[in-house]
């Protein structure tokens, strides 16, 4: 699935984030036969994702309940993502 990947980022502001960048390490690699890596990737964008989480909650005063909520949603996307490979 090689593919040319955009300079632009996808929030359309000049700011990237860390998962943007795990997107498109991930997208470079996607057609290379390292199964480490692609693990260790897809680990740190999954911490990503959470320290992004935890960070909106200090930032917006969510309440803890929210932070269970979306911290349960990405532990459920994680489990998916891994029960679907090979």
């Amino acid at each position: 699935m090689s593919r040319d990947i955009e300079k632009k980022n996808h929030s359309g502001t000049k700011l990237r984030t860390i998962c943007e960048v795990h997107r498109e390490i991930y997208d470079i690699i996607y057609d290379q036969d390292n199964e480490e890596l692609k693990d260790l990737l897809n680990e740190a964008y999954g911490l990503a994702k959470k320290m992004d989480a935890k960070l909106r909650q200090y930032k917006n005063n969510y309440d803890n309940d929210w932070w269970e909520r979306e911290r349960a949603e990405v532990v459920k996307e994680k489990i998916e993502r891994r029960s679907t490979r090979k």
